[in-house]
């Protein structure tokens, strides 16, 4: 399996997580709803900003992209920014964007979301 290059760092600015919900939620006509469990494993997402530092490391996270990670569909290692262990991680659909920080473009910000299995 790939790992994210370590020329890659994950920003803190625009870092969200949203965790999607494994359980079912039944509305009756009198009593509180009632709430079962329905999945084992739940998928987490995050919103997060990518940073390289020069021209050439964004062209290398492109061919990881389109290469390793055959267009963004297939799972790769990364360091889970919060809890600091190796995640299996995939970009949503493979998508990502993309800008330069500076008008010589040595410096890229890709924006993106991933996703895991929640533990």
């Amino acid at each position: 399996m790939a790992t994210l290059p370590s020329f890659v760092t994950v920003l803190f600015d625009g870092y969200a997580e949203q965790r999607e919900s494994g359980i079912i939620r039944t509305e009756f006509e009198s009593g509180p709803p009632r709430q079962s469990r329905f999945k084992s494993r739940v998928m987490k997402t995050r919103s997060v900003k990518l940073f390289v530092n020069s021209n050439a490391d964004y062209q290398s996270f492109e061919q990881f992209v389109y290469d390793d990670l055959e267009q963004g569909s297939l799972f790769f290692n990364m360091t889970d920014p919060v809890k600091e262990t190796t995640i299996e991680a995939r970009l949503v659909g493979g998508v990502y964007s993309a800008r330069p920080l500076s008008s010589s473009m040595s410096k890229w910000e890709i924006s993106c979301e991933i996703e895991s299995w929640s533990e």
